[in-house]
């Protein structure tokens, strides 16, 4: 039997419509999309979210997660609206990023995590804006090590200034993954051989690189000026202030990728690796910032009801944006014969409930 909801506004991926009939099939799949007359269940209905950089949550850190550790993870974030996102690793010894990386690919290939769309590898090739990233460990690009990655890594974080990261990336596109520049300071000349050799990304926009300055541009700039790269942004309000989220969506409103940096802040045990949460967001001992504690919903929430962006554009930054930059061809969108993947919000754009039925 199919099942139906109807809401007032309806984002498709693309445009924003008015009273809308969804049809959902039993397969799992949209089966009918029609105008709506009369009472709505919801108040908008978009397709559900989609985070190209998911460290963790709570007390779950994707690195070292087990594939139960992941599926709390999972359900975790369908009911804050995410049903696609990216596990993410970060800057450590080569040999612990790959035993990461084995162990994720497992779990991935389970078909157990609806959600679980393929992993972000953000490092250790990066550059001189570090940030939480432990120095040690950050290293030249090692292009043997990028050429045995996992098929499910869809998308790398690498510094331009960064030995051999010119072969690195024609390699890593090579293999069709995406390629996000970040952590950096690069000239501007290193930013260009990236992007004409294939990077399509900077990594969280003006955190973790050189930025605007009217007699010494940086990365963020350029990124923000170059039609061919897409922002990662946080919009948590600790990252980012408002006006910077506002300039950034005036500047490259097609190009915005909202993503929560969301990392594990709680284990069972307390606090991981000295990160607690204070001033809104979880820092390191020395108050630097170590990632987000904010759902993407609340990023998305924030931008339209802080930043005056449009909730058009504020969608599309969370679903189909993203799901182009990760090679992810069936979310993102809802379209007749897609995949049912739901999120329905309020009149405040808090999350009142979200859909993930993808065919078994």
């Amino acid at each position: 039997m199919s099942n139906e909801i109807t809401c007032q506004q309806f984002f498709d991926g693309t445009d924003l419509h008015g009273p809308t009939r969804i049809v959902m099939a039993n397969n799992g799949l949209i089966e009918s999309l029609s105008n709506h007359a009369g009472a709505c269940e919801f108040p908008v209905v978009s397709p559900g979210f989609v985070d190209v950089q998911m460290n963790g949550f709570d007390n779950v850190y994707v690195a070292t997660a087990s594939t139960d550790d992941l599926l709390r993870l999972d359900q975790t974030l369908l009911d804050r609206g995410t049903t696609s996102w990216l596990g993410t690793i970060v800057t450590a010894p080569l040999e612990k990023m790959s035993q990461s990386l084995s162990s994720l690919h497992q779990s991935f290939l389970s078909g157990h995590l609806q959600g679980f769309a393929g992993i972000h590898v953000e490092g250790p090739f990066l550059g001189a804006a570090p940030g939480a990233h432990p120095v040690q460990h950050i290293i030249a690009c090692d292009l043997d090590w990028i050429s045995q990655l996992v098929t499910s890594v869809r998308l790398v974080t690498v510094a331009p200034e960064q030995d051999d990261a010119i072969p690195a990336i024609r390699e890593l596109r090579a293999r069709n993954i995406t390629v996000s520049l970040g952590h950096s300071r690069p000239t501007k000349t290193q930013f260009e051989d990236a992007v004409d050799a294939g990077a399509s990304m900077v990594t969280h926009l003006f955190n973790g690189m050189s930025g605007v300055h009217h007699r010494d541009p940086g990365l963020a700039m350029w990124a923000l000026t170059d039609n061919r790269i897409s922002c990662g942004l946080i919009a948590d309000g600790v990252h980012v202030q408002p006006d910077a989220i506002a300039l950034a969506f005036k500047a490259a409103q097609s190009r915005i990728c909202l993503v929560s940096d969301s990392v594990s802040w709680r284990t069972l045990t307390g606090p991981r690796s000295g990160v607690e949460i204070r001033n809104g967001a979880p820092r390191l001992a020395d108050d630097t910032l170590a990632g987000s504690c904010t759902p993407l919903s609340e990023c998305v929430q924030r931008v339209v009801r802080e930043c005056g962006v449009s909730l058009e554009s504020a969608l599309s930054s969370a679903t189909s944006i993203p799901a182009d930059l990760a090679g992810l061809a069936d979310v993102g969108r809802i379209r007749t014969g897609h995949k049912a993947d739901l999120v329905a919000l309020d009149s405040e754009l808090s999350v009142l409930k979200a859909w993930r039925r993808l065919p078994s």
